[in-house]
């Protein structure tokens, strides 16, 4: 059964939290065969089953990771271990937002996640062959 956005009455995937053509939080109101809302433990970390997260409403922890992980890859010279994780998580937490199932409010540090990560891991490893390349000219002539 899909969920209705209250907002712009857009049809949406039933897993999903927020609405994906306007992004308004989709409040799981009570549908025909549906048992009531329980109190409880829910998957998505809210107190009450159905409901969105309450943390929802801001960036998601993966959304927050992309952009650390891509600021560490250019601060601390990490280059691609930490370059390429970012752009992992990054596409990760996009998919997520265009689905419906995070917040859309993560979605600039994602992109940053991504893109630094994969700028930062390119221009490493072209810089770390430029050493390498240098480094063997350095070396002189042939030792007989």
């Amino acid at each position: 059964m899909t969920k209705v956005c209250p907002r712009c009455h857009q049809p949406n995937l039933p897993e999903a939290a927020f609405c994906a053509s306007c992004a308004s939080p989709l409040n799981a109101g009570p549908t025909v065969g549906a048992p009531p809302p329980q109190q409880g433990w829910s998957p998505q970390g809210s107190n009450v089953i159905g409901q969105p997260p309450a943390a929802g409403r801001g960036a998601s922890g993966k959304a927050i990771t992309a952009l650390v992980l891509a600021i560490a890859a250019l601060v601390l010279c990490c280059g691609p271990f930490t370059g390429i994780p970012a752009a992992i998580v990054g596409w990760m937490e996009l998919t997520s937002i265009a689905s419906g199932q995070s917040s859309p409010a993560g979605r600039w540090m994602a992109q940053v996640g991504i893109w630094g990560g994969i700028v930062i891991s390119i221009l490493s490893v072209l810089l770390f062959g430029v050493w390498v390349l240098l480094s063997m000219m350095a070396g002189g002539g042939y030792y007989y």
